[in-house]
């Protein structure tokens, strides 16, 4: 992906110097160095890794569809930058996304809502052999605008 930049944030692919930042360990930085479609959450502001955003395999298997993974560190979530990040990867895809989260995470649930992800189903914790219940979104580019 190229970098993407918005009001606040670059998104850029992960790089060696990015080891030691508090956002993931030296080991997942180095898969993420060479994984497709896996970015670094990056501050314009003072250049400070803040999270990852990435689209990755679906939970569902389907082939056609991306999931998004978003991770923002404690200290800069509730600051609107998972969906400024979300909404810069939606502009720069044309994948159908998935969104999958746990069922008690409101916060998420309403990201999902807000940018137009439609529930789908609900994977139960004792059904799949999960830690707890998680709730599948869809969202089909080719039926939604931004």
């Amino acid at each position: 992906m190229k970098t993407l930049s918005t009001e606040r944030l670059i998104l850029r692919d992960w790089c060696e110097d990015d080891i030691g930042c508090s956002v993931h360990n030296e080991d997942t930085i180095r898969y993420l160095i060479n994984a497709k479609n896996n970015y670094a959450v990056v501050l314009k502001a003072n250049n400070e890794i803040i999270g990852t955003i990435g689209l990755n395999e679906d939970a569902d298997g389907k082939e056609y569809v991306r999931n998004v993974g978003v991770r923002i560190v404690p200290q800069y979530q509730n600051r609107g930058y998972i969906t400024e990040a979300l909404k810069a990867v939606l502009d720069h895809t044309t994948n159908t996304l998935s969104w999958f989260c746990k069922a008690e995470d409101s916060r998420s649930q309403h990201i999902a809502e807000k940018l137009g992800f439609a529930y789908v189903k609900t994977f139960a914790k004792a059904q799949y052999n999960l830690p707890s219940d998680f709730y599948y979104y869809i969202l089909d580019k080719n039926s939604n605008s931004f």
